[in-house]
């Protein structure tokens, strides 16, 4: 269903994960955005998906995939010609795996592909994919940050047992056997009592609230092996807690291995033992800057509408790679 798209209002119809989409429709939707989102409930829901697709002018999917599923599908045959395809993480993994076994389709290799941070765009494009890292993660700023805590702790996520070499768990038993006077806490586990660490590790399940457990912390350590861009390190920065992340963010340090994390943990904990560790306020900054809500929907609407008017600046493949691919130097905390 090519030609020019319809006045506005736009219509733009997202799939995918419902926590992220349900957010994104929310902070999307105005007089001139008509954003829907339907979460597969019933055939009301589906009927509902059918009728939008059919008069949409745009489709975003928040995770991507190289062969058509039942919403590609779909999308394929009533929706309009112009689809975004936003890859966040794993997605990243698998399409790796399909590309191996000569799955990637050209219907969607021909449409335009974003990724959430500059190395999970590298790695889509190294399945055949032109792919452009577009900032579109966002996070409530907070109004009130709270002072860093007397006590000096650190804070890590592992949501199962099974994933946790996934999670870094073997570098974060390695640095709190190398620091035994620095409490840590791992939240998130689902299954209590799969995991065994040492005994200044305080190991806690599933949070419902998990800026109680960071406004806690003195830093958050996230020494993952694969990661889209984490929500928890975004939302960390907004509260002015200092980072460890396995991946080169501005307002984090990026720690590599479990030395790198030793040495940047024991530096931080001399500076709150000499009661000199204000909070992380170049995080803060950055957050406001790039991570906001008023500055993702600005950007993130200005792309759509590039998009749907044809315009050569939204084309993923004209990009400036260099830029995208240069090593980014961790801020000093």
């Amino acid at each position: 269903m090519s030609g020019p798209p319809r006045e506005r209002p736009y219509h733009v119809v997202i799939h995918g994960l419902p926590h992220f989409c349900q957010k994104l429709a929310a902070l999307l939707s105005n007089d001139q955005w008509n954003i829907r989102f339907h979460a597969h409930e019933g055939l009301l829901d589906l009927l509902a998906l059918v009728r939008d697709l059919r008069r949409c002018d745009l489709v975003y999917t928040w995770g991507g995939r190289i062969d058509l599923g039942q919403f590609l599908w779909g999308a394929r045959l009533l929706g309009p010609s112009k689809l975004v395809m936003l890859w966040s993480g794993s997605d990243a993994l698998w399409a790796k795996k399909d590309a191996a076994a000569g799955k990637l389709h050209p219907w969607i290799a021909a449409k335009t592909h974003w990724a959430v941070s500059p190395w999970i765009a590298e790695e889509v494009r190294s399945v055949g994919l032109d792919c452009e890292h577009v900032q579109v993660s966002f996070v409530p700023l907070v109004k009130d940050i709270l002072p860093m805590p007397t006590k000096f702790s650190v804070l890590s996520y592992v949501p199962s047992g099974d994933k946790a070499d996934l999670y870094g768990w073997d570098q974060i038993v390695e640095v709190a056997k190398a620091l035994p006077s620095v409490n840590f806490k791992v939240v998130g586990l689902r299954e209590p009592g799969r995991l065994f660490a040492p005994q200044n590790v305080k190991i806690e399940g599933w949070t419902d609230n998990l800026a109680i457990h960071i406004r806690e912390a003195s830093v958050i350590f996230r020494p993952v092996q694969h990661d889209g861009l984490s929500f928890m390190v975004l939302e960390s920065m907004a509260q002015g807690r200092y980072v460890l992340y396995s991946y080169p963010l501005p307002g984090t340090t990026q720690a590599r291995d479990a030395g790198e994390a030793i040495q940047e943990l024991q530096r931080l904990g001399k500076l709150s033992e000499a009661q000199s560790l204000g909070c992380n306020t170049d995080g803060v900054r950055i957050v406001e800057q790039e991570y906001s809500e008023p500055r993702v929907r600005q950007n993130l609407l200005a792309r759509w509408e590039q998009i749907l008017l044809g315009s050569p600046a939204a084309d993923g493949g004209r990009i400036v790679r260099e830029q995208e691919n240069k090593a980014v130097q961790p801020i000093s905390s």
